[in-house]
């Protein structure tokens, strides 16, 4: 078992909270991205390649941080992702070794974890990170591969998960929903430019 501690629990709540956060923050950045009045201004300036660029490079990442988080063990044992955390957490007992009032949160990231795990739209976007994003290889589904919302929907039902580990684990008790209002805002701010908007 790769976590074998609640210190190394904490760690990892703690990277991936922030995970969270960063993906959370670069959907809303790539979806005020996609608006008519930040399209054509910058097709206007010839600016629209490396808008691209920008936005491809964040769904590479949104796309990468949601699907390593339920791979499997590596034959090395030293995985910190989700999964590994979650495992930690399994054994009958272990739970009711933390605090009786983070136990309800800990039980949670185990239940929500679970329900992901099985979510339908997870094994697509792991063939598609595995083909297309960590490997370079033939990759045929027939016009039935992941969309944008498959990717956005199951991330958030990801950042659910390391909220509840993050708050279970005593790292802080804030909402994944609550840190996201700064990206938002960030967001605006940098598409309104081309929008010719004033800054809030």
């Amino acid at each position: 078992m790769a976590v074998t501690d609640w210190e190394e629990l904490r760690q990892v709540a703690q990277a991936g909270f922030s995970d969270a956060m960063a993906a959370a923050g670069s959907i809303e950045v790539v979806e005020r991205s996609n608006r008519p009045t930040v399209i054509e201004p910058l097709e206007d300036r010839d600016a629209g390649r490396a808008a691209k660029l920008l936005v491809d490079a964040a769904l590479f990442r949104v796309h990468i941080f949601a699907v390593r988080a339920f791979d499997a063990p590596f034959r090395t044992g030293d995985d910190l992702n989700l999964r590994a955390a979650i495992d930690f957490l399994r054994p009958a007992g272990r739970i009711d070794q933390a605090p009786a009032h983070r136990r309800p949160d800990l039980a949670l990231a185990v239940a929500r974890f679970d329900e992901a795990d099985a979510d339908p739209r997870l094994p697509p976007l792991r063939l598609m990170r595995n083909k297309l994003l960590a490997h370079v290889a033939r990759y045929d589904v027939g016009g039935n591969g992941p969309t944008y919302n498959d990717l956005f929907g199951f991330t958030g039902r990801v950042g659910l998960i390391w909220e509840a580990l993050s708050n279970g684990a005593g790292i802080h008790t804030l909402t994944l929903a609550s840190q996201i209002a700064a990206y938002t805002e960030s967001a605006e701010a940098f598409w309104s430019v081309w929008e010719g908007k004033p800054r809030p």
